[in-house]
């Protein structure tokens, strides 16, 4: 081989490396953003076995309160709201369910705290009771598929500080599509905090 020959292959063989760089970290960030979707939220134990209705009805509220709320929380149009000043659709908690854990809710109403009365069609709740004042985001660090499931290891950390990282967490995740797009459903996350 020549001298060209061999500069051409190293070139070659370098930028295949980077792409697949690229390509590895732009799976750890969208793997991060997934599993933020419940850790934002304060979700940090999840097991998909004993995972229960209410449990599932709050995410599908919270995750769209946080990540979707000029599109799915309404104002209650009512003089007096008695259930609360906001109003959601059950569809809009169904698909965000269905989403992330692959799973089929049953739209009921949810007490205790934060509590949301469903009335057929919409959940009535008060906006403001479904945010934390500290929101922790996933750093995913470590993927390895196994039996057609993907392990993910990583920290968690402060959205507003990011050097404050507080815990470590697994999460086990189905690849599946939804809407056509390739994504993952939630199997367990488990988080243990320094």
């Amino acid at each position: 081989m020549t001298r060209k020959t061999l500069t051409a292959l190293l070139i070659l063989a370098l930028s295949l490396l980077t792409i697949n760089a690229a390509k590895k970290n732009d799976e750890l960030h969208r793997m991060g953003i997934f599993i933020s979707n419940f850790t934002e939220q304060g979700m940090y134990e999840i097991d998909i076995n004993s995972i229960g209705n209410a449990d599932l009805v709050r995410f599908g509220i919270a995750h769209n309160v946080i990540n979707n709320p000029k599109s799915t929380v309404k104002k209650c149009a009512l003089p007096d709201c008695e259930y609360g000043p906001s109003l959601m659709s059950g569809s809009s908690v169904a698909q965000s369910v269905k989403k992330y854990f692959d799973l089929d809710v049953n739209n009921r109403t949810v007490t205790g705290q934060p509590e949301a009365i469903y009335d057929g069609d919409n959940y009535h709740f008060d906006a403001r009771q479904w945010k934390d004042d500290t929101v922790y985001y996933a750093d995913v660090q470590d993927v390895r598929r196994e039996k057609g499931l993907v392990h993910m290891e990583g920290e968690l950390y402060n959205l507003n500080r990011k050097s404050d990282r507080p815990a470590y967490f697994t999460a086990i995740a189905r690849p599946y599509k939804w809407q056509g797009k390739n994504t993952w459903s939630i199997l367990s996350l488990s988080v243990e905090w320094k």
